[in-house]
């Protein structure tokens, strides 16, 4: 189990052992589900029986796995197609960056993950996003739906 010392403290950067769980990314047919669940092996059965040709990016764990799965969905509302689903399609950069940066993650470290979500986040600048959020008041889906280029689109 690689829950392990869950309600302590991570030392040095004070992140607290909570909320353990698992944020994952499958694409099928160039659309990007950002999802998250609590058992990593049960929710995968349970896409193939729905969506039988995905592929599996990744299935990462993370302390506070509810809000890192958020923070990504704020961090590419530009590109948010519908539900929890991205969609890139002019922008291979982007879409690089959400997979490349979401595979660096370790498969089974969720300190590690917690610590270095924090410098990928940020320094990718979709930080900016969560405070342009909040300054706004927004909820996430009022967000995206603001800011998706997909949803620009379709008007």
């Amino acid at each position: 189990m690689c829950f392990n010392d869950i309600g302590g403290i991570i030392p040095v950067w004070q992140l607290h052992r909570v909320d353990p769980g698992f944020v994952y990314i499958i694409e099928s047919h160039g659309k990007y589900k950002i999802g998250k669940s609590k058992h990593a092996v049960h929710r995968l059965r349970a896409a193939k029986t729905w969506l039988p040709d995905m592929k599996l990016i990744g299935f990462k764990p993370f302390w506070g796995g509810s809000h890192h799965e958020r923070m990504m969905h704020v961090g590419f509302a530009n590109y948010w197609y519908s539900g929890e689903w991205f969609s890139f399609p002019e922008d291979d950069d982007v879409r690089e960056l959400l997979i490349e940066g979401f595979c660096a993650f370790s498969d089974h470290l969720p300190d590690r993950n917690s610590i270095d979500f924090i410098y990928w986040f940020n320094g990718s600048g979709m930080a900016e996003f969560v405070m342009e959020m909040g300054k706004q008041k927004l909820s996430l889906p009022k967000f995206q739906r603001q800011e998706s280029d997909e949803q620009k689109r379709s008007f």
